[in-house]
């Protein structure tokens, strides 16, 4: 629009009618319509700079009107790709809250924790340091029962844990014979305390070696 207003500007007559408005017909090579020629009074050249002038600039903001109106097309197109995105991550970060949060009730929840394994490493960790235990008592009992007792030691046939420590009952050989079916054995008890230190002994009865039937 803005440049068919100017393109009338630049092909209009420049002569003045008798009412002193510029003349509206178009004008030919010479500048003036086919009523009018350089006899006519007509308008100024400041006047004529000044229209258009008017004109250019009427051109000008009308392109820029419509270039502001791309400019902010365009950026209403950004934004709005911007908000599709925004909204398509948003249920993405959603569920990975959620799936974070079930993961933390999960970790924490005692009522989730299984205490049967717990309970078996604990078991395992009493009988070993029972074992052990005994095993120390044993050796301490092989070490000293012949000297204890001033018999040649034979053997353990018993240990057992006592409210005061341990309680062991050994076998010492009081004589030696051949064969050797015909040893006199000696069955003592020797009792420990929790440390595994002797606190006293005392024979429980005698027997032969090969002679089973007390034991029956």
């Amino acid at each position: 629009m803005g440049n068919a207003e100017t393109a009338d500007a630049t092909t209009q007559c420049k002569a003045l009618t008798a009412d002193g408005e510029r003349c509206s017909r178009p004008a030919q090579e010479d500048g003036f319509c086919f009523q009018h020629d350089e006899d006519d009074p007509t308008v100024s050249e400041s006047d004529d700079e000044t229209e258009e002038s008017a004109a250019e600039s009427e051109e000008q903001d009308a392109e820029e009107e419509n270039g502001g109106g791309e400019e902010q097309e365009q950026g209403q197109e950004e934004e709005q790709d911007e908000q599709e995105q925004s909204d398509t991550d948003q249920p993405e970060t959603d569920q990975t809250d959620e799936e974070t949060h079930m993961a933390s009730n999960e970790t924490t929840d005692p009522g989730d924790v299984d205490t049967d394994d717990f309970d078996v490493e604990v078991e395992s960790k009493v009988d070993a340091d029972r074992i052990e235990g005994v095993l120390a008592i044993r050796r301490t009992v092989v070490s000293t029962a012949g000297e204890l007792i001033g018999h040649e030691f034979d053997g353990v046939s018993e240990i057992s844990p006592t409210d005061e420590g341990w309680c062991a009952v050994v076998e010492v050989v009081e004589r030696s014979s051949i064969p050797d079916t015909q040893d006199v054995l000696g069955r003592y008890e020797i009792d420990l305390d929790t440390d595994g230190v002797v606190q006293g002994y005392r024979r429980l009865d005698r027997y032969r070696r090969g002679d089973t039937t007390a034991f029956e």
